[in-house]
């Protein structure tokens, strides 16, 4: 799991939308699910299908993107077994509430 903060300007305040805009273009390629993250507007957490090569284990990932002020938070969770919506939507709350 990687959780990555990220202080921007207050004038820079589309870094979100960005984020989120590119995270929504990825996930429209491969098979995801998205929802909002609750309390912060435009925050939008994603669980992506499985990946990998043939013959392999599957990887399964899910990222989260949100921002409060000028704190852009970006979350990318990835492992061997299917991460939940509760899972993703729980770590970007927390995550959150802590700034």
């Amino acid at each position: 799991m990687n959780i990555r903060l990220i202080q921007f300007r207050q004038e820079e305040v589309l870094v979100t939308a960005e984020a989120n805009e590119s995270a929504q273009s990825w996930a429209d390629e491969v098979d995801s699910e998205s929802w909002p993250v609750p309390g912060t507007g435009d925050g939008r957490a994603y669980v992506h299908a499985p990946g990998g090569e043939r013959g392999e284990e599957p990887t399964y990932t899910a990222e989260a993107h949100a921002r409060r002020g000028d704190i852009l938070v970006e979350i990318y969770v990835g492992g061997e077994k299917r991460i939940s919506k509760k899972t993703i939507l729980d770590l970007a709350e927390r995550q959150m509430e802590r700034l």
